[in-house]
């Protein structure tokens, strides 16, 4: 089966709030210039900013119509359609979901029962009509699916008690039906028939937060997980059992090579196009690269001051994997070469940039995705 192009920007979000659709005299993003290298005169509001020229400038988008905009949401997750050039949907903490047939220019509401969103997928083999989203309603982690594009959601699973929430989901690349799970108990779940039944593949308490769920970009079955800020977990037979790099590592310790390790991971990504490779973002060592599925890692050369801000986005460019993006603090970094080099814009924003992604018809588009972060 041939993989279908679509990019998902998922990221955990544990106690951030965001704010509600508010009415508002303008919306914001009318007539905000954009400036060679990102210079704004001040801080502009805004969720989503969006650039046409590859990273160089960005304008905010993030109006919904004259008299709403969504300015102050927190964006989760940047979603683009797998088959339809600038229709793209956003996740957000609590304000819903959102979705643009413009490429961004407006933005109209998809409703869902939960405030609080944890996850968010578009379907592959179904775009326009079925969804799953993760969410909690009084105090339980639930995961929901509609298959009429959000006019009615039905619960799908739900965690058997409070405290707990379905962190992660992810939706196998050649199988449509296979849907993973991961819960903040440390819980693996994988359902083979779109939700309808699922089964346990992994429960370890120290795998602690489950927040991203990754594919191989040709390798059926391989698969591999995130425990938050901790590390990686490699799967080469569809989650039926789990490999701890870790115990390779300390083996390769003994035997007198010192490996590179990162640690306090906060977001991993795997290479569209390139099997075997993967990137981790950190808390505050930077960005590592791994070619072997994470047994191997090596530190990127980013810019010094960047690695001071948690790197919680990375983004390949899904035509040409020397091209690498990522967003720290308020600044938007790229590079042409694999990581060897980098430029940087500024993002003259309220709020500190979390997801950031490329658009897969035309890699001069990217959104980036705003967020209140401690």
């Amino acid at each position: 089966m041939k993989k279908a192009i679509l990019v998902l920007v998922p990221f955990f979000a544990l106690a951030l709030s965001g704010c509600s659709i508010g009415q508002q005299q303008s919306p914001v993003t009318q007539n905000i210039p954009a400036i060679p290298g990102g210079l704004l005169s001040q801080n502009e509001k805004g969720s989503v900013w969006k650039s046409e020229d590859g990273g160089q400038t960005f304008k905010v988008k993030s109006t919904v119509d004259q008299n709403r905009s969504i300015d102050k949401a927190e964006i989760l997750s940047i979603t683009f359609h797998p088959t339809t050039p600038k229709t793209v949907i956003l996740g957000t903490i609590s304000d819903g979901i959102f979705k643009t047939d413009n490429g961004g220019d407006s933005w109209n509401p998809i409703p869902f029962p939960p405030q609080r969103i944890y996850s968010f997928i578009l379907d592959r083999k179904n775009p326009d009509n079925r969804m799953f989203v993760s969410g909690v309603v009084n105090t339980r982690g639930k995961i929901f699916r509609t298959d009429d594009a959000g006019a009615n959601w039905r619960e799908v699973y739900t965690e058997p008690g409070s405290n707990t929430f379905v962190s992660s989901l992810a939706q196998d690349p050649w199988n449509t039906n296979v849907i993973y799970a991961g819960t903040s108990a440390g819980v693996i779940l994988k359902s083979s028939d779109a939700g309808e039944t699922w089964k346990n593949i992994g429960g370890k308490s120290e795998y602690g937060i489950v927040s991203d769920i990754v594919f191989d970009a040709t390798k059926h079955d391989s698969v591999s997980f995130l425990s938050y800020q901790d590390k990686m977990y490699h799967s080469t037979d569809g989650g039926n059992t789990w490999i701890d790099w870790s115990t390779v590592k300390q083996q390769a310790t003994k035997s007198g090579v010192t490996p590179v390790n990162p640690v306090q991971i906060l977001t991993l990504v795997a290479d569209p196009s390139r099997s075997g490779v993967v990137y981790a973002g950190t808390v505050s060592s930077g960005i590592y690269r791994s070619q072997n599925d994470g047994k191997n890692w090596t530190k990127l050369n980013i810019i010094e001051s960047a690695t001071k801000f948690p790197i919680r986005s990375i983004a390949v460019d899904p035509k040409n994997p020397d091209h690498l993006v990522f967003v720290a603090g308020k600044s938007f970094y790229r590079s042409q070469d694999g990581g060897a080099t980098w430029s940087v814009t500024a993002l003259n924003s309220d709020r500190s940039a979390s997801v950031v992604a490329y658009d897969p018809f035309d890699s001069q588009f990217l959104f980036v995705g705003l967020r209140t972060l401690k």
